[in-house]
């Protein structure tokens, strides 16, 4: 039942999609779909689809998330898991989380890499972030607070190392891919760059493969990856749906701080990280006690956030010139890069990698 283009999303597709996922009973049918892609995804294709029934209703609008039909990006999301990754993580994990995270309705990925994921369809009720414009302090702290909840009922799991999905080789693969990508990279960002943030590139594409074995350190959650202002709804009255209901992005193990880091370097300015960080990330970690989790000081915390800082700094360089490229989304790897380069200067994260 899985497709890989919107054309494949007819009303007899979703029938069963939706019968077989306990969302739809038996005897009631959906009779017609209106389906388009929405937002500007590089990594996958978003789809809201509207549908109409015959006999019991179902949800008037669904999100479903289909592989990108750029060949490079979907050669690097299959390569390094991502699309098996986010269908796993709805199967196994998102049942233990709270309601930050999207009811799937059904999803399927097989060995090739090809996946149909379906979603609640949130964004009537929802202001979506936007990267590019930037993020007011309430939303910084709405998105930093969401994490807790997400990390807690997973915090450290055991099992976690034995899902073939979160192995931590397909991290390995993707700090690899840095070094080869800098001529690149500096062809077509150099100039978005400050000297500083060139130089940085410069220093730490060449360490960048020895990234996991040098900065990671327990404990782990299974972290988002791609925590950033595009990939998380503000819900009007209530938190966030923290998650992929606009993007795609895998899920992946990882140090607490992981999203953290990544949301901070690329959603705000550097002036406004610097003042709010101490503060986001007690609030935090004074979530993460209140619910249960013990032996991580607030010391072992702002020690994560400092190495995890390297994550987007890093990995912007490689990804950005590996997907499809767009106007808005350079503009938006130039904000990342440059966000993350002054974490990493301000916290010393550099010396990690020496």
């Amino acid at each position: 039942m899985i497709v890989e283009q919107v054309a494949g999303l007819s009303p007899a597709w979703f029938t069963n999609a939706l019968r077989e996922g306990g969302t739809l009973a038996a005897d009631a049918a959906v009779t017609a779909v209106d389906a388009e892609p929405i937002g500007t995804g590089q990594v996958g294709l978003v789809v809201r689809a509207r549908l109409e029934y015959d006999g019991a209703a179902g949800p008037s609008s669904l999100v479903v998330k289909l592989p990108s039909p750029d060949a490079g990006s979907r050669q690097m999301a299959t390569a390094m898991g991502l699309y098996e990754g986010e269908v796993r993580f709805y199967h196994e994990i998102a049942p233990r989380l709270g309601p930050e995270v999207p009811k799937m309705h059904w999803g399927a990925v097989d060995a090739d890499g090809r996946f149909t994921l379906v979603l609640d369809d949130l964004s009537d009720r929802s202001e979506v972030g936007d990267m590019v414009a930037g993020c007011r302090a309430e939303h910084a702290a709405l998105a930093i607070g969401a994490l807790a909840r997400l990390q807690a009922p997973v915090w450290d799991d055991p099992q976690l190392p034995y899902r073939p999905w979160l192995d931590p080789m397909r991290t390995d693969m993707l700090f690899a891919a840095v070094e080869p990508a800098v001529g690149v990279f500096l062809e077509r960002f150099a100039d978005r760059l400050a000297p500083e943030h060139v130089a940085l590139v410069g220093e730490l594409a060449p360490r960048a493969a020895g990234y996991r074995a040098c900065v990671w350190r327990p404990p782990f959650v299974v972290a988002h990856s791609d925590y950033r202002l595009d990939n998380i709804l503000f819900g009007s009255g209530r938190n966030t749906a923290a998650d992929l209901c606009r993007r795609l992005a895998g899920s992946a193990p990882g140090p607490p701080l992981l999203d953290a880091a990544v949301f901070l370097a690329s959603c705000i300015d550097t002036d406004q990280r610097r003042e709010l960080e101490r503060d986001l990330l007690r609030s935090y970690h004074e979530d993460l006690l209140a619910a249960g989790v013990a032996g991580f000081s607030f010391d072992d915390c702002w020690e994560s956030y400092r190495r995890c800082s390297l994550w987007p700094f890093l990995l912007g360089v490689a990804v950005s010139v590996t997907i499809v490229q767009t106007e808005r989304g350079d503009a938006m790897w130039a904000r990342l890069i440059s966000g993350a380069a002054d974490l990493v200067l301000d916290t010393g994260a550099a010396k990690y990698l020496a």
